[in-house]
């Protein structure tokens, strides 16, 4: 695609020339302009024309109304976090970057609610929710360098989805730009509000199939009074289920279940230099972390890990005696992903299951892994307590990069029959994106696919907003 100067000139009075980025000018290095139009996905090399970076939901209304005037595609680009090829732009887009809208725009003392523009990043919202005497709780890995905006997009999840819920549950509004430019604004100041469709939870969960999300107010919490981690080796998978119903069984809250492989341990120990958690290998291992308001709590856990090593559902366990250690015991739960896809190319599918089927899918899977993945390593980890599994094959170091993925995708279709068979989803929180498009039927009726196309033809009625994403 070629643009004129025309079209150039009157994109950079839109926002300014400080603003505005051409594939074909050298006002950035190409390695830094094409990092906006990717994630952390491999497959996808990006290629796209214009980047651009406005302030505020207005703009972001400007730069989408001249795409629309022009035929431009547009690939909406937040933190670049996901595993799923929902932010690539490979196709000669315009790439819209809300790394520059990340402020604070309204807080509610009474409501207990934050308005922030959708670019600030996560780890930043926690902070300005605590400096503020509340808590927002989602939370993640890639806290760090996330958006909240994405993560709205993708219905974002996290470590403490048990307890909390999806980062559905914690948007009271939204303001959105469509694929014509126009700015939608789902009020978020009052709660009650029957007056039709709940429109934005369109928006949500969309990965920018639908429209931008510029704007959000989102709901807070009280932070827990404190907490305790608790590290545990378990000697099979089936003890992990078993445990967690044990849990149901605590007089306290629990914050998170998490599960992670010997395997991911080791990636872990190895990237990150943090020491072994015990001297006896275990296939598995489990981190809960419990709410504590008493000291009488510390008892109630001492008891409960007594139980569990009684019953045989652990072989050890320690309970973090600090935040340090409470630290490291974390770490070896979020640093799995960092560790395998910094040093590795990795295949990844999020899945999630009802957790009465987990096992059986399990069983049928390895079956189906050692028959199509002979030699190949597994990464097994997830958010056990909400049914997530991520399930990551590590290719090869003799195997090409287009060899690897190429074997991935002929096997995929073969696992995603099994969670069919098993009544899971192929996505469980990172999205569809480019990756999965091609399988949704596995997971959506050609009835809900029909349904979701009227909507984006609604929306977006020139297929502009992120195209080639979710929908195949």
């Amino acid at each position: 695609m070629s643009i004129s100067q025309e079209n150039k000139n009157k994109l950079k009075s839109l926002l300014g020339e400080e603003r505005v980025f051409f594939k074909d000018e050298t006002q950035m290095d190409q390695a830094t302009f094409l990092s906006f139009g990717t994630d952390r996905t491999k497959v996808y090399v990006p290629d796209y024309e214009i980047l651009t970076f406005p302030k505020n939901t207005q703009e972001v209304s400007e730069v989408v109304k001249f795409a629309f005037e022009n035929d431009i595609k547009i690939v909406p680009s937040g933190g670049r976090t996901g595993y799923a090829g929902g932010a690539v732009a490979k196709s000669g887009e315009i790439v819209i970057s809300l790394s520059k809208m990340d402020q604070v725009l309204d807080f509610d003392p009474f409501f207990g609610s934050l308005t922030v523009q959708a670019g600030m990043i996560t780890k930043n919202l926690h902070k300005e929710a605590e400096e503020r005497g509340f808590y927002f709780p989602v939370d993640f890995a890639a806290t760090g360098s996330s958006h909240i905006g994405g993560n709205i997009a993708t219905n974002a999840g996290g470590v403490r989805v048990v307890h909390y819920g999806l980062i559905r549950q914690w948007v009271l509004g939204l303001k959105v730009v469509t694929g014509t430019g126009e700015i939608l604004e789902f009020n978020g100041e009052i709660l009650k509000n029957n007056t039709g469709y709940d429109l934005k939870h369109l928006f949500i969960g969309s990965e920018g199939t639908l429209g931008i999300i510029t704007e959000c107010t989102l709901k807070l919490t009280k932070k827990p009074a404190d907490n305790r981690i608790l590290f545990t080796a378990v000697p099979d998978f089936s003890s992990i289920l078993e445990l967690f119903k044990e849990t149901h069984n605590m007089p306290l809250p629990i914050l998170a279940f998490e599960f992670l492989t010997k395997y991911c341990l080791d990636k872990v120990m190895d990237h990150l230099h943090v020491p072994d958690p015990f001297s006896e290998v275990s296939p598995y291992y489990v981190l809960m972390e419990f709410e504590i308001t008493e000291e009488s709590d510390d008892e109630k856990l001492f008891s409960f890990l007594e139980t569990i090593l009684e019953k045989g559902y652990v072989s050890d366990g320690s309970l973090a005696q600090n935040s340090r250690q409470a630290e490291t015991f974390w770490k070896y739960r979020e640093g799995i992903s960092e560790s395998i896809s910094i040093d590795y190319t990795v295949h990844k599918n999020d899945i999630s299951l009802p957790l009465r089927n987990m096992n059986p899918f399990l069983e049928d899977m390895q079956a189906l892994l050692s028959s199509k993945y002979p030699g190949f390593e597994i990464a097994l980890f997830g958010h056990i307590g909400d049914g997530n599994l991520h399930l990551n094959i590590v290719k090869p170091k003799d195997l090409s990069d287009a060899e690897f993925f190429s074997q991935c995708k002929k096997v995929d279709p073969s696992m995603f029959e099994l969670l069919q068979k098993h009544h899971g989803s192929i996505s469980a929180e990172h999205g569809i994106g480019l990756l999965k498009k091609d399988f949704l039927h596995f997971s959506r009726s050609s009835a809900e696919i029909e349904v979701m196309r009227m909507i984006k033809k609604a929306l977006d009625p020139k297929n502009l907003l992120n195209p080639g994403k979710i929908l195949p």
